[in-house]
């Protein structure tokens, strides 16, 4: 039986009649738009769903409506076996980037950063183990899930101050832009400790450093159920933006460190007034 007959068996008996309705003419209209015959949609890279976001002519409700839809047919598809896990973390990654370039996020829910106290509670957790080193790297380098699979040593170069900055070629980014960032904490010590760290790390990148993208997802979900705390892989990605912002970093820097697509997504998304952070730009400036 064709897969969009079987998913669409599973809406009328999971989802009300408008939803069903909704979300297959979603999928129609994805496959028009990008000319795909329906047996094609177990090969849909996240090129395509970038194209069909960059090329659509919807309404941001709509185009939300249907990365919805797109993201809850590739959830059926992984959880029956009909595409490997891996590959459906690519693609909710993946629309996930799509909605935040587009500021497709439901409006009261702002990409929430870690606090000082989740983190510590996190790291406690995993302290020892591969996913510690690689939960650092996600958070003081920002990485994207769908980057961090294509990395290596390679990557990663030191500078004269004695930090790490991440090269990231144009053919592993999400937009096929190359871009550097560097590697930093909150302060400027949990920078430089974190930096001896990944010095020793990178003697051995696929011992210290590899996980499988599916495998690393599964376990950050289970993690984050287990511990009682909201987050995933983008939240460590958000709290590395969220330190630049607070350190003082201009938008127009955080941007391209961060990759956004544009300036206006960084300072919609991001920049809040921040009492604290406001109070020491003050005060940085009147020591000059």
């Amino acid at each position: 039986m064709e897969l969009l007959e079987l998913w669409r068996r599973h809406l009328e008996k999971t989802k009300s009649e408008r939803t069903t309705i909704t979300y297959l003419n979603a999928i129609n209209s994805f496959l028009r738009k990008l000319q795909l015959p329906s047996h094609k949609l177990v090969e849909v890279s996240s090129a395509d769903l970038y194209q069909y976001a960059d090329s659509s002519e919807l309404s941001p409700a709509s185009l939300l409506t249907h990365f919805s839809a797109l993201r809850h047919f590739y959830r059926f598809l992984a959880r029956r076996g009909y595409i490997e896990k891996e590959k459906y973390s690519e693609i909710e990654e993946t629309i996930e980037d799509i909605k935040e370039d587009y500021g497709l996020k439901v409006i009261h829910r702002k990409p929430k950063a870690l606090s000082k106290s989740e983190l510590e509670k996190i790291f406690q957790k995993v302290k020892g183990s591969k996913y510690e080193n690689v939960y650092k790297l996600f958070l003081y380098s920002g990485v994207r899930l769908s980057e961090y699979k294509n990395l290596s040593s390679d990557h990663f170069f030191l500078d004269k101050s004695g930090i790490y900055w991440l090269h990231l070629p144009a053919e592993i980014t999400k937009r096929k832009k190359e871009r550097i960032a560097p590697l930093i904490g909150p302060t400027k010590e949990e920078t430089f400790r974190f930096t001896q760290e990944l010095s020793r790390w990178l003697e051995d990148y696929d011992a210290n450093l590899r996980v499988k993208a599916g495998s690393l997802q599964v376990y950050t979900n289970r993690l984050s159920k287990r511990l009682g705390i909201d987050f995933s892989l983008h939240s460590f990605r958000h709290t590395y933006i969220t330190n630049l912002i607070n350190q003082g970093f201009p938008a127009e820097l955080v941007k391209e460190f961060a990759g956004h697509a544009n300036v206006k997504t960084t300072i919609d998304i991001y920049y809040r007034f921040n009492q604290e952070r406001a109070k020491a730009l003050v005060d940085e400036f009147l020591k000059r």
